[in-house]
């Protein structure tokens, strides 16, 4: 009953910290919709799902998904991007154009920039295709009639995979920092600095995060400098998709922790998982599998067991820019019912631009059989300034 306790008071601190946070960001970001403008000067507005060599796939507020031909468009605005669509005899060629924030596709105040990667980054799936209604099926066509040439004169042909590049780019990255100084009656630095990878292919993922946590305090009257945290943590993980839903893995972390006299803890485990929603905004997933945890400590004190590890994982796309995430690792020996550790965490990563992002997370370990002089509840929050790559 404690234990429950203490995770529902945890549960809630957690959650009165990170709506503060939210509440922020919602002030601060506006959610954009992409605007399909046709050659007639009809707009179309919602989100680009699929962009490929003969047409645009855009999924309106409603939740359909129309398809619109590169003949029969002029220019798509997005926030503060627009790609103009030229039409000259022999293709169809994009020019990328930026101005000011919040663009609409009738600002025309703008400048060249180059590719159009740089407005939709990454190849996207559509859900399925339906057809538009018959007023928007009418738009279009009136759109396309305009757009077919006339007698005698060359054919115009649908752009390219030259003038729309196929993205090829499957790998995203941020390295991320943070510093907090105290002067008074007692200095204080806090530094910490966190990175993360991902890589994910059409059979397989890659996923790489570190952390390291350093503390020290400097007591004026004594003036002596005394480290109270010293940490750094590593996962690696490898996943390999049996189905778009179901995989396997195998996952890998290293711990150390000079404060808690820890030299290293490895805990190595493979194992099942499956994605139970993977939408476009909310994705889930949840993974089990053995365990098998090593731990040496200072003064040649090492610890080994075998256990069972599970895990699961929640993200959220709450605005274009505004992501949250959540996560649970719950590892049990099968040796000892009392030695069992839980890993959490709970964040938020907000893009200023596309290489600049904020975040703040809240991580907690608690450890049911902590080694001795040490507590059981290990809770930090940490905001820092990152740089997406």
């Amino acid at each position: 009953m404690r234990i429950r306790k203490i995770i529902w008071e945890k549960s809630l601190s957690i959650t009165s910290t990170l709506v503060v946070f939210f509440s922020w960001i919602c002030l601060m970001n506006n959610a954009f919709s992409d605007e399909i403008k046709t050659l007639e000067d009809a707009v179309i507005a919602g989100e680009v799902v699929e962009v490929t060599d003969a047409y645009l796939s855009v999924k309106q507020e409603q939740g359909q998904i129309i398809s619109i031909p590169w003949s029969a468009i002029s220019l798509i605005s997005r926030n503060k991007d627009v790609v103009m669509v030229n039409h000259d005899e022999k293709q169809i060629k994009f020019s990328i154009l930026t101005t000011t924030p919040q663009l609409s596709a009738k600002d025309m105040h703008l400048t060249v920039t180059d590719k159009i990667t740089d407005v939709y980054p990454q190849a996207k799936i559509a859900s399925p295709v339906v057809q538009p209604d018959a007023e928007q099926a009418k738009r279009v066509a009136q759109a396309e009639q305009q757009t077919k040439p006339v007698a005698g004169a060359p054919e115009a042909k649908a752009a390219t995979s030259d003038a729309v590049p196929v993205p090829q780019k499957t790998w995203k990255g941020h390295v991320d920092a943070g510093m907090n100084i105290k002067q008074g009656n007692t200095e204080s630095t806090t530094t910490h600095a966190k990175g993360g990878y991902a890589n994910e292919r059409k059979r397989d993922n890659i996923y790489f995060d570190a952390l390291a946590l350093y503390e020290t305090i400097t007591e004026k009257d004594a003036d002596e400098d005394t480290e109270t945290v010293n940490e750094q943590r590593a996962t690696g993980k490898y996943e390999y998709k049996h189905s778009p839903r179901l995989y396997s893995f195998f996952n890998q972390n290293f711990e150390h922790d000079e404060i808690e006299q820890l030299n290293y803890r490895s805990i190595s485990s493979p194992g099942a998982g499956y994605r139970f929603v993977d939408g476009e905004r909310i994705k889930y997933r949840a993974e089990a599998g053995p365990a098998y945890t090593l731990e040496k400590f200072h003064g040649g004190i090492s610890d080994d067991y075998l256990g069972v590890r599970v895990g699961q994982y929640f993200d959220w796309l709450l605005l274009r820019d505004t992501k949250f995430y959540a996560k649970n690792e719950y590892i049990q020996s099968v040796e000892n019912s009392d030695d069992w550790r839980l890993d959490s965490g709970l964040g938020a990563r907000h893009n200023l631009t596309k290489s600049i992002a904020l975040s703040l997370e809240l991580l907690n370990q608690y450890d049911n059989t902590p080694s001795e002089g040490n507590q059981k509840d290990d809770t930090i929050i940490i905001g820092s300034v990152g740089y997406n790559f």
